[in-house]
């Protein structure tokens, strides 16, 4: 997991556990993110279980973002929404301020098909995506239109997924914190 101070504010972020979370251990947080692949292949109880455990966690705040193994949510979307408890909340293609902090997702699972449209704050604090964007933390797998909305966007923090590999390693680039939050190389597979 990765842990992160920001505006007096623990945010706790982690993803790609793929139906491991309950080998996880709780770190108490403030806000709490999981940026994708709860469940292998759209595994609706993987799911429903991981669903479960993350309202559990203890964190004022609980938001998830999608990520390629959650196939509910393109197949069947009203479906996946009616997993979520009311004290999780489910971020997409849409923006929010918790606590002074803004917090802005974008379709992002494996790659973003179009350039976001999405109206956001002049200043965002934190991007959150299931992929990250090309040439940074990604193998060479990384979404090129994600890499130009971000040099627009300019988060302060970009945190993202689903490279194994790259899995608690960050960098800096031009005042944007990159940070692949992805625990699957840390649970026993």
């Amino acid at each position: 997991m990765t842990q992160i101070l920001y505006k007096n504010k623990t945010i706790v972020a982690f993803s790609d556990t793929h139906g491991k979370h309950r080998e996880m251990r709780y770190t108490s947080a403030d806000i709490v993110l999981f940026l994708g692949d709860a469940c292998d292949f759209g595994n609706n109880a993987h799911l429903q279980d991981f669903l479960e455990w993350f309202i559990q966690y203890p964190a004022k705040h609980k938001l998830f973002v999608a990520g390629n193994h959650e196939l509910q949510w393109q197949f069947e979307p009203d479906e996946f929404l009616s997993f979520f408890p009311k004290n999780c909340i489910f971020l997409e293609n849409r923006f929010m301020k918790i606590e002074g902090i803004t917090f802005v997702s974008v379709p992002a699972t494996m790659g973003l098909l179009e350039y976001p449209q999405l109206k956001v704050p002049e200043k965002v604090d934190f991007l959150l995506t299931h992929a990250p964007p090309y040439g940074i933390l990604d193998v060479n797998m990384g979404c090129p239109t994600l890499l130009k909305y971000v040099s627009k966007l300019k988060p302060r923090n970009h945190l993202f997924g689903h490279i194994h590999e790259t899995g608690g390693k960050f960098l800096e680039i031009e005042k944007t914190i990159f940070n692949n939050v992805s625990v699957y190389h840390q649970l026993d597979f």
